[in-house]
């Protein structure tokens, strides 16, 4: 089981960031509770967070937000999940014979929304680590960053689960569309409660 946290970032996640997606401070107790929850149970954890330049092309699209070294780049939960952490940057290359390791932290930073344009993550892809993998999802946001998440897990052939609870949407239209579009590819639902209960029974 790997976990997958995405960019939840203090831009996103709280309602004075830079790009704040609307909601997201409802699901962050729950989030928390997951990040400790792999840390108790040494669950592999992967952490998306954007780390854009001042010039980003991508501020053709979307505001500018989480500008490397700004205070809303940061990760909410800059200390959870308590695990052996490595960061992995932006500009990081696909390396031979790299995996993801159980109880391990990896900070993975990206500078488009699509997390696999990591090239680090995308080789682990193509190399099919996550092949058969039960990947757990929760962050922001539902129809932008956890969609290319799911879209990019389903087509390396894993397992998804998505935490109900645990994602924001920027807009309710593309949100139920993501939504539909996840049950559509048969993407697993469930609540953090259930998922908690699961891995302390």
């Amino acid at each position: 089981m790997i976990f997958f946290d995405i960019d939840t970032q203090i831009d996103f996640m709280v309602p004075s960031g830079a790009l704040y997606v609307p909601g997201a401070e409802s699901v962050q107790a729950t989030i928390g509770q997951l990040l400790e929850l792999a840390g108790r149970k040494g669950v592999a954890t992967i952490s998306t967070r954007c780390a854009h330049t001042p010039d980003d092309v991508e501020f053709s699209m979307f505001p500018p937000h989480c500008i490397e070294g700004s205070p809303g780049a940061a990760r909410l939960f800059a200390a959870l999940p308590l695990l052996k952490r490595h960061e992995i940057g932006a500009d990081a290359e696909a390396k031979e014979g790299a995996q993801i390791l159980p109880g391990t932290h990896y900070v993975v930073s990206k500078r488009v929304f699509d997390l696999f344009s990591n090239q680090w993550l995308a080789g682990l892809r193509e190399a099919g680590a996550f092949r058969d993998e039960e990947c757990v999802i929760f962050g922001v946001a539902t129809d932008y960053c956890v969609r290319a998440c799911v879209l990019g897990l389903a087509a390396a052939g894993a397992r998804l689960l998505i935490v109900t609870d645990a994602i924001a949407g920027v807009a309710p239209a593309t949100t139920n569309e993501a939504l539909s579009e996840f049950r559509a590819m048969g993407v697993g639902m469930t609540t953090a409660a259930e998922l908690i209960t699961r891995l302390t029974d």
